[in-house]
């Protein structure tokens, strides 16, 4: 997770696949429903796709490595792959608050997420908020070195103790198509004109 960069293989629907380690490495495995059965493919090193937008001042400082980017459109269904680090110790992920719950374009699209975290010291641990409806108090969920969160509604910002890093590797999958449309807040929105970058990084999520 933390040395080196992240490479995959895309595995077509009803096709069968062995993996074999020939070193110490850890594999996840990522997928979402689609009918077609498609061409498998490599992803190398040299062919991510890679963001970093945000700032210390803003507290949102952040890498993203696109394993399954836009350049993968046409190839893999409605399956985004990426892994996302907060840049720094301590800082928000996720913000500007955001939400892909319903279809219903051009304002969003309905996009089901999965993350797993991982910190650097592995003790360290974060938070993960997750706000059903606009005005009401939403959850909290604490989350530390190997929590996996499944996210299917509402805005959803998570962030790291001050001292730590905080990784984590994300799946999207889109019911009616790839391209993520999110849905700011609008009482947070105005704050996409603060963070450098951002609109750049909102752009790859094709």
């Amino acid at each position: 997770v933390w040395d080196g960069e992240p490479e995959g293989v895309y595995v077509p629907t009803d096709t069968g696949a062995r993996i074999t380690a020939l070193t110490d490495t850890e594999t996840f495995v990522a997928g979402a429903k689609y009918a077609e059965t498609l061409k498998p493919f490599a992803v190398r090193e040299a062919e991510l796709d890679l963001v970093q937008y945000g700032s210390d001042e803003t507290k949102t400082h952040r890498k993203i490595k696109h394993i399954l980017g836009a350049g993968y459109h046409d190839r893999v269904g409605r399956l985004l792959v990426s892994e996302l680090f907060t840049v720094g110790a301590g800082g928000w992920s996720g913000f500007p608050s955001h939400k892909h719950d319903t279809d219903r374009l051009p304002d969003e699209t309905r996009h089901d997420e999965t993350y797993n975290f991982r910190f650097r010291p592995n003790h360290g641990s974060g938070l993960q908020m997750l706000q059903r409806e606009d005005g009401k108090p939403g959850d909290a969920y604490h989350i530390v070195d190997g929590s996996t969160i499944c996210i299917d509604t509402g805005y959803h910002p998570c962030a790291v103790l001050p001292g730590y890093e905080m990784y984590y590797f994300t799946i999207l999958g889109g019911l009616s198509q790839r391209s993520l449309v999110q849905y700011f807040q609008p009482t947070h929105a105005y704050q996409i004109e603060t963070i450098p970058g951002i609109k750049d990084m909102i752009a790859k999520f094709k």
